[in-house]
């Protein structure tokens, strides 16, 4: 069996409150992981332990118990980190480096050679910033300090690749052009670790989902079988009269009405039983489509149902 790029097993982080004897788990006994070669998308929302978990990831936290693995080492392992490109959600850059210039540099800190002199403009082209090789960094947009992120996170070619919000502060084009990138690497075998809010732009480049809340693991698995069996669809009539919604509401499907029409969403599976109810009502059926669930459903239901527990 492969060795998983990521592995967490049953890790618990507390924090102590400063000047009070208050603790909080930041992490109560969370396992799950990620294969190589996978695109797998760590979310929750703010306050998950998402930050804790990426620390405690990448070295820089040790768990209070329970186990951390990364590329089958120990966290903060020079094995380990020496394959492993890294992108934090909040980060600064000399303000009076050029681009190229902070990337040699942190070529150099690696203790890697320049090899011809060709990796840096060829990664300042695969972030689109090409073009700006004058231009000190201090006068760079948002977006820009962001691709210059991804950029240094490359350098090494790592084989793992753990990005905290790797869209932050890209217009549209730019988050289109970074989750291209992002393919380009599964396509080349690299595992991508990746946190963000932006769910619709995760689901169309993920593998696996990771959801947290408040420090405890909500879900996890490969999308495909999370969102499998949650399909729906929509059915539109003429007229529904209140005897009949009662019946369908029912069966589980949800009323809404509009100028247009009567539309109910109900799941799938469901759709003949529903559309032969509504026949024999007299009602008719002007249009049906399919809803296919979405990674948004998902977590938010997920995340819903979660802090409605007890």
């Amino acid at each position: 069996m492969a060795t998983p790029a990521i592995e967490f097993r049953d890790v618990s982080k507390m924090f102590h409150r400063r000047f009070s004897e208050e603790r909080i788990a930041a992490l109560s006994n969370v396992s799950f992981e990620a294969a190589a070669g996978e695109v797998c998308a760590f979310l929750g929302p703010n306050g998950a332990g998402k930050t804790t978990s990426i620390n405690s990831l990448m070295g820089f936290l040790f768990a209070d118990s329970g186990q951390v693995r990364v590329l089958g080492c120990e966290p903060g392992d020079i094995r380990a980190k020496q394959h492993i490109g890294f992108v934090p959600e909040n980060f600064a850059f000399y303000k009076y480096l050029t681009g190229p210039k902070l990337l040699r540099m942190h070529r150099a800190l690696a203790g890697q050679r320049e090899n011809g002199g060709s990796r840096v403009p060829d990664l300042l082209a695969q972030v689109k910033l090409n073009g700006y090789e004058t231009l000190k960094i201090g006068r760079y947009s948002r977006g820009m300090v962001q691709r210059l992120g991804i950029a240094q996170a490359l350098l090494a070619d790592p084989q793992l690749l753990v990005l905290d919000e790797p869209t932050s502060g890209l217009d549209p084009a730019g988050r289109k052009d970074v989750l291209q990138l992002l393919m380009d690497l599964k396509a080349q075998g690299k595992t991508v670790f990746l946190s963000s809010h932006i769910l619709p732009e995760v689901e169309q480049i993920c593998d696996r989902v990771v959801i947290m809340d408040r420090g405890r693991l909500v879900r996890a698995g490969r999308l495909a079988e999370m969102l499998a069996g949650g399909d729906r669809v929509e059915i539109v009539v003429d007229h529904l009269p209140e005897e009949t919604e009662q019946a369908v509401a029912a069966r589980g499907a949800v009323v809404a009405r509009d100028p247009h029409g009567v539309r109910l969403l109900a799941e799938a599976a469901l759709k003949r039983e529903l559309v032969e109810a509504l026949w024999i009502a007299g009602c008719d059926v002007i249009a049906m489509n399919p809803v296919k669930s979405t990674l948004q459903d998902l977590f938010l239901k997920l995340v819903g149902d979660y802090k409605g527990a007890k």
